[in-house]
Parts: C-alpha cells; sequence; structure tokens
C-alpha cells in the first residue's frame, strides 16, 4: 500500500470517527428536559446549607485594578417553605454573614461594599436560563462535544428571544430591567449537569459596556445527595470609553459546603 492510499485510509477513519461522534451526541429535546430537572432539584430541593465565601471587588483603569476590597463571609442558603397566594413556593433565599474586609473583622450587619459588585450569580443565573418555566423566552443550541477545565462536556449555546419582555434582570440592590443575552453552557454528559455557565449581556445597566458573567460548579454532597453547586462567580463589565476606560470585576469563591443546622452557631 502506497503512503498516499495509508494518508487516504487515515483521513477516511477520521471522517468517519468524527461521524461517529456527531451520531453520538444527543438532540436539544434529550438534554434540555434532563438539565431542567436537576434545576428543579437545585431551586426546590437543596436542604438548608452554609459554606465560606470570599469575594474580590475590584476597579479596573485602562486594565489596571485601582482599588480591590476582599470579603471574607459565610454564605447561607436557605428554602423557604411558605407559599405565595398561588400556590408557589417562595424563592429560594440567600444571606451571607460579613467576616472580615481586607482582613480586618467587620462590624455586625455590615452590608456588602466594594468598586464593583454582582448579584444573582449563585442561584439566579441558572434558574432564568435553564428552569422549564422560563424556556420560552430563550432559544438553545446544542453545539457538540467540547472540553472545559480538560474535562469532556457537551456545549450549548443559548439567546434571549428578541421579543421577550416578561423575564427581568435584578441588580444586587434592587433594580432591574428586561434581560437580553447570550452565552454558552458546558454541560457534564454523565449527570446532565451544568459544568460551567457563560453570557453576555446584550444590554445592561450601562448600554456603553459590556457586562459578562461566568460561573463554575461542581458535585457537592449535601444529605448525603449531591448537588452541583457554583465553585466560582465572575462578573466584568467595561466602558471602553477613550478618555475614561473604567471597568469593574467581581470574583466570588465558595467552599467547605455544609448541611446547615440549628446547633450550627454563626459568628456577629
Amino acid at each position: 500500500m502506497s503512503l498516499r492510499s495509508l494518508a487516504c485510509v487515515g483521513l477516511l477513519h477520521v471522517v468517519l470517527c468524527s461521524a461517529g461522534l456527531a451520531q453520538s451526541v444527543p438532540k436539544l429535546d434529550q438534554i434540555l428536559p434532563r438539565i431542567q430537572q436537576h434545576v428543579k432539584e437545585f431551586e426546590s430541593s437543596l436542604p438548608d446549607f452554609i459554606c465560606d465565601e470570599k469575594i474580590t471587588s475590584r476597579e479596573l483603569m485602562a486594565g489596571r485594578v485601582t482599588h480591590e476590597t476582599d470579603i471574607d463571609s459565610i454564605f447561607r442558603g436557605t428554602q423557604n417553605k411558605d407559599k405565595t397566594p398561588d400556590g408557589k413556593y417562595q424563592p429560594f433565599t440567600e444571606w451571607r454573614d460579613i467576616q472580615t474586609i481586607d482582613g480586618r473583622p467587620a462590624p455586625k450587619g455590615q452590608q456588602l461594599t466594594g468598586p464593583f459588585l454582582f448579584g444573582g450569580g449563585f442561584s439566579s443565573i441558572l434558574v432564568e436560563i435553564f428552569s422549564a418555566e422560563n424556556s420560552r423566552y430563550f432559544n438553545y443550541k446544542v453545539i457538540g462535544p467540547d472540553k472545559v477545565d480538560e474535562k469532556p462536556s457537551l456545549l450549548i449555546k443559548f439567546e434571549t428571544k428578541k421579543d421577550q419582555q416578561a423575564l427581568l434582570h435584578r441588580e444586587l440592590f434592587g433594580s432591574q430591567y428586561v434581560m437580553k443575552g447570550s452565552g454558552k453552557a458546558w454541560i457534564d454528559p454523565a449527570s446532565m449537569n451544568v459544568r460551567r455557565l457563560e453570557i453576555q449581556y446584550l444590554d445592561p445597566p450601562m448600554p456603553e459596556g459590556v457586562l459578562t458573567l461566568t460561573v463554575d460548579y461542581a458535585p457537592v454532597a449535601i444529605q448525603e445527595k449531591t448537588f452541583w453547586m457554583p465553585r466560582t462567580v465572575a462578573a466584568q463589565q467595561t466602558v471602553p470609553n477613550p478618555k475614561v476606560p473604567v471597568g469593574g470585576e467581581y470574583i466570588a469563591e465558595y467552599s467547605n459546603y455544609q448541611e446547615f443546622k440549628v446547633a450550627v452557631r454563626m459568628k456577629y
């Protein structure tokens, strides 16, 4: 067999393997319901928990850090058992007890502070994009196999529908606006949980800027059941003003997840 024939055989092998891989990729209607089921479990079945939270808030000027605040806190998530008048459960509630700011003890009742803050990255964004109730506001497309952090994943692209007006994005201090954006999600093919979520808001509060959010998830055992919990939440806001090229960066890291029990005493 000539070298040219060997090359053709090798090329044919690659083509056939690629075709087989493409055929093995599940379709959207096979993937999406399983993702939505995990999101529902996260939203309604997640036990009350506490974890360590480390926040880095930065102000950027022309790409340089001009101001930085470091915060250590105890983060707590609780499920509200009460129902709203329409028969639905109240949303999952997040609490934080700030322990230190820039290494110094924080006073009792200290509120979150820093040059750039972002809210909703821990739980809201996952529910907004992948809950069954909100799927009508999005277009999804399965791209195919990919890797994130060197781990095999399925890549899905998504975008808000152009005419959607019902889904709102809420800022940390209460302001809200119609959610418009596009992004990607990397799905663990074994469990169909979201491994990484990235979204770029097309119409952020500062319309001349760009707001992006990335959330990384990892499996955590709580009450002997596995939930995929946020490991890192990172948000960036850039304002491409040539005279004042300012921006902000918010990074929250989560670790040491534990079930929250009444016997656990928080430091105040």
